[in-house]
């Protein structure tokens, strides 16, 4: 009975160190998203050279990403390698479009593009929030998306917005990521699956 006893109160006192440990700490997620080759390719039809041009931060606060409130009290917080979010999501999604077959110019090469794409991070949030045998995890973004087409100056815009969710008995920042990448890249394709190719300018399936 002894032993039983000891094993629950160190259990315990594992608990206890895992909600604690870290606390005031920023965690910095490394994102990405699916490699070129995951899903099947869905390059235009026509060729078009895609320059990817200014991301700004729009966001209402632009400290951080977020939070992980820990068990026994006390926050984490996230950021990204940088703390720039706009920059990377401007980097994946030119790995995104690169991964899907687009012809993503190198930076810099604008002058020689048929469409630049800029966009304004609205909001990339992430939260974790850790109970007893269980942590919570969610995210939100919005990314508004212009495209101008150089030929005729016209300007195609787009929302992408996402969410996510997941539960899981440990916290693992490998898990948030997952989630965080996964919807950024479901995000993405929104741009892709909405829009069409027309004499070198990219335009609205459904405008």
């Amino acid at each position: 009975m002894k032993h039983v006893l000891m094993r629950l109160i160190g259990g315990m006192g594992l608990i206890t160190l895992v909600g604690c440990a870290g606390t005031g700490e920023v965690i910095p997620l490394r994102l990405h998203v699916a490699p070129a080759g995951a899903e099947k390719s869905v390059k235009p039809a026509e060729p078009l050279k895609v320059a990817i041009g200014e991301f700004v931060d729009g966001r209402k606060s632009q400290t951080g990403l977020g939070v992980r409130t820990h068990l026994w009290g006390g926050v984490s917080y996230f950021d990204v390698p940088g703390n720039n979010p706009s920059d990377t999501v401007a980097r994946l999604l030119t790995d995104y479009l690169t991964g899907k077959g687009w012809n993503v110019l190198k930076q810099g090469s604008a002058e020689r593009a048929d469409v630049v794409l800029t966009g304004t991070l609205l909001e990339l949030f992430v939260h974790a929030k850790s109970r007893v045998g269980l942590t919570e995890m969610r995210t939100k973004t919005k990314v508004a998306i212009q495209a101008k087409n150089l030929s005729d100056d016209s300007i195609v815009r787009m929302t992408l917005n996402g969410t996510g969710a997941e539960d899981v008995f440990w916290f693992d920042r490998e898990d948030l990521e997952k989630v965080v990448n996964e919807v950024l890249a479901d995000s993405f394709s929104k741009l892709v699956q909405d829009t069409t190719v027309v004499n070198r300018m990219l335009r609205l399936t459904n405008p």
